[in-house]
């Protein structure tokens, strides 16, 4: 598999999320866990601002209190994730219906932006219980570290759990790495995934929950 090939190009000349989605859904593929899931973003168009309108670490922190706040504790309940993301004083972001399914990877469902943060921060709840926090312009190394915190908070207090999941894939413009856990028990079982970019250049970072493979 080759993941070296050009992709997409993104509004400020970096790799489109598309493109980011396709290697990764490859990646993913090949290897063992579960298949990596369209994030937000995935059809993005020129209306995405042309740069950031906070800073990386800022942005990251905010991505991160997001998903701790609302995909993280609610699981598998879409009904609960909505809820928590209304709380969290999101709105839903207004898109035509080939625009969500895209964002939310083709699943049904809603997707939400942070105000003020419309075009770097939003979050995606399927109706199946898959649930992805977005953003644009982020700290790589800032969201994994608080995804850690927030699995050892939320699902290891006191413990020290070890990633099933931890890779790295090359794409055209960056390295990207996949840290995973798979926690709860069957049939709830889900998969908890941060993809971030390797390195302090800020740029596309990821949180997900979705369904544990078998």
């Amino acid at each position: 598999m080759n993941l070296l090939q050009p992709l997409r190009a993104g509004h400020r000349g970096g790799v489109g999320l598309l493109g980011i989605v396709v290697a990764l859904s490859a990646a993913a593929q090949s290897s063992s866990g579960p298949e990596f899931v369209a994030p937000p973003g995935s059809a993005r168009t020129d209306a995405v601002v042309q740069g950031p309108v906070v800073d990386a670490q800022t942005l990251a922190r905010e991505a991160v209190e997001l998903y701790g706040r609302t995909c993280a504790v609610a699981s598998s309940d879409a009904g609960a994730q909505v809820d928590l993301a209304l709380a969290a004083g999101l709105a839903p972001l207004q898109t035509d219906d080939a625009q969500r399914s895209s964002l939310l990877g083709g699943a049904s469902g809603q997707v939400y932006a942070a105000p003020g943060r419309e075009a770097l921060l939003q979050m995606a709840v399927a109706d199946d219980g898959r649930c992805v926090v977005w953003a644009e312009h982020a700290d790589g190394p800032s969201v994994r570290a608080g995804f850690l915190h927030v699995i050892d908070e939320v699902y290891g207090p006191g413990t020290s759990l070890r990633p099933v999941r931890e890779r790295v894939v090359q794409i055209t413009g960056g390295w990207r790495r996949q840290t995973g856990f798979d926690l709860g028990e069957d049939p709830a079982r889900r998969a908890f995934d941060a993809i971030t970019l390797v390195g302090n250049r800020p740029g596309v970072q990821l949180l997900r929950v979705g369904p544990a493979g078998p």
